[in-house]
């Protein structure tokens, strides 16, 4: 049975190979010993105080957005007439006109659509309400939106929606409020909750691999540069063998019933080597749906899905590092699947994919705040903690295991990790070249938090101030030198960065070296990478400018 899901469509450290839409580089071994575990399973994911953004919030990755079914072509407007002024006194003839009428717009594909709908969720009780908010709300759509819900049906035409630009707005408004009136007007309603917090708790009933094979889950927020130089929207399963790049083949399950609503494939030109995997999308509640990357093989009937015509495919990435994206979603791809249903395998086929990636996306709650929400994919602005939607004591289990693929265990306070970082005014946050830079992502840098140490930050770089890497450090609350970069602001100075950590994997020559870093004003910062250690007395020589938005 089809179920409801909302939105768009659409690194010694070890390999963490990840399609995202992409797969990861390598990042050398950390030497930093392991922390003690917490594992206790906080509610909320603890957020910087002064940080904008949720904690648990978002997406990299790039997700390739298919253009909509039925597009309307721009009208021919005719170049306007002259008319002559009337005469002074005499009376205005009267003169025919032809006038062209459009025909009405014909509403019954979309209204036949919404009665596919409710048909197909006759075990959801607000669904007949919710069938006919939208059927009265017809008139108040914009065609394009119609036009994708006849084509593909209301819940496929979800994910779809953010394609249409302005439209998308409308359509969600309605679609929220008719939501809200259907479970308002059913008693059972509070089980598909339309809240924003947290669309599908406990919903996921089953882990999705053996328990045994899970060594460890890394949270959201992980650094990989340059295709992860923003903070991960996902978090990952590290599989037995992550540690030597050779983690057998294992099965992976269906979490949670509901129905595949999208299959990715990825072929991945890495280092000179090729392989493919796949992404598997599952609408599991009426506000959300999870995401599965890295699937090794997928099951015979995912794969009876694929026969026809991709909806899209895109090739994207950088020298040496490319990637071929092709999308199945629609009509054709409608499969229910229950919970611990097998959906195919991870790992194996010696492919470098020793873990399986999760999303969580929340495509019914408000976009999360990003000062240029223009440079993410929808699915980011969207993405939730997977952790928290696991039944109770699933999540306490895998708060548990929560560390870095180089061993270091999370504290209490990073929760679940962060992805969008954003604070307005100040250094923290993701920037971009204000120069051309030929290959995706290598325009990315990102001042954030760590996904492990709470009282640790990071500077991750894709290119241009230096090669590919990050450097961490313990923050400071005082003073110019390893400032926390939510305190560093337009005015305030050069501030110097130095003492990274071990486990940082950024490119050095030998001998220490440092970061200056001046905020100009609210949307442009400089940045130097220098060799040695922060004198006191620091002044630019050669900086690169970034700027909140990108190209």
């Amino acid at each position: 049975m089809r179920r409801p899901r909302f939105g768009t469509a659409l690194v010694p450290l070890l390999v963490l190979a990840v399609a995202c839409g992409s797969t990861q580089t390598a990042e050398p071994a950390a030497t930093t010993a392991t922390a003690t575990t917490s594992t206790a399973a906080p509610a909320t994911t603890a957020a910087s105080a002064t940080t904008v953004v949720p904690a648990t919030t978002v997406a990299p990755a790039t997700t390739t957005t298919a253009a909509p079914a039925t597009t309307a072509a721009s009208a021919t407007t005719a170049a306007p007439m002259t008319t002559a002024a009337p005469a002074t006194t005499a009376a205005s003839a009267t003169t025919a006109v032809t006038t062209t009428t459009a025909a009405p717009y014909d509403n019954a594909p979309y209204l036949t659509a919404i009665e596919g709908f409710v048909a197909t969720n006759s075990d959801w009780n607000a669904a007949p309400v919710i069938g006919t908010c939208m059927a009265a709300s017809a008139d108040q759509l914009p065609e394009p939106s119609r036009d994708l819900v006849a084509s593909d049906g209301l819940m496929d035409s979800l994910g779809q929606m953010g394609s249409l630009g302005p439209s998308a707005s409308t359509f969600y408004s309605i679609w929220n409020g008719c939501i809200a009136e259907g479970e308002q007007a059913t008693a059972s309603g509070s089980s598909r909750s339309s809240s924003s917090q947290a669309p599908c708790p406990g919903s996921l009933s089953t882990l999705p691999v053996d328990r045994s094979k899970i060594m460890g889950v890394v949270p959201l927020g992980h650094l990989a540069p340059p295709s992860h130089t923003q903070s991960t929207d996902h978090v990952y399963f590290l599989l037995s063998g992550y540690e030597t790049q050779q983690a057998q083949s294992v099965d992976v399950v269906a979490p949670a019933t509901g129905s595949v609503v999208k299959l990715a494939s990825y072929t991945s030109e890495y280092t000179g080597s090729t392989f493919t995997d796949w992404q598997v999308e599952i609408s599991n509640c009426a506000n959300g749906s999870i995401r599965f990357g890295h699937i090794s093989t997928i099951s015979p009937d995912l794969q009876a899905l694929t026969t026809g015509p991709a909806r899209s495919c895109n090739t994207y990435g950088y020298t040496g590092y490319m990637h071929t994206e092709c999308i199945w979603m629609g009509q054709s791809v409608d499969l229910a699947v229950s919970a611990g249903d097998f959906l195919g395998t991870a790992a194996g086929l010696g492919t470098p994919n020793t873990q399986l990636d999760l999303w969580a996306y929340d495509w019914g709650g408000d976009l999360a705040p990003a000062i240029d929400q223009s440079a993410q994919p929808e699915s980011i602005l969207r993405a939730a903690c997977p952790l928290d939607w696991f039944a109770d004591d699933l999540r306490t289990e895998l708060y548990g295991m929560r560390m870095e693929s180089n061993g270091i265990r999370s504290d209490e306070a990073t929760g679940c990790g962060k992805v969008l970082q954003d604070v307005p005014g100040t250094a923290k946050g993701f920037w971009y070249a204000t120069v051309p830079v030929d290959g995706k992502w290598l325009d990315h840098l990102a001042l954030v938090d760590t996904n492990t140490r709470s009282d640790h930050q990071a500077i991750s770089v894709a290119s241009l101030v230096a090669n590919a890497g990050y450097w961490i450090f313990y923050k400071q609350s005082s003073g110019t030198t390893n400032r926390d970069f939510a305190q560093v602001t337009a005015g305030s100075g050069i501030h110097c960065y130095d003492t990274f950590t071990a486990d940082s994997n950024g490119p050095g020559e030998g001998g220490p070296d440092h970061f200056l870093i001046e905020v100009v004003d609210d949307d442009t910062l400089r940045i130097e990478h220098k060799s040695g250690n922060c004198s006191g007395s620091e002044a630019f020589t050669s900086p690169h400018t970034y700027s909140r938005y990108q190209l």
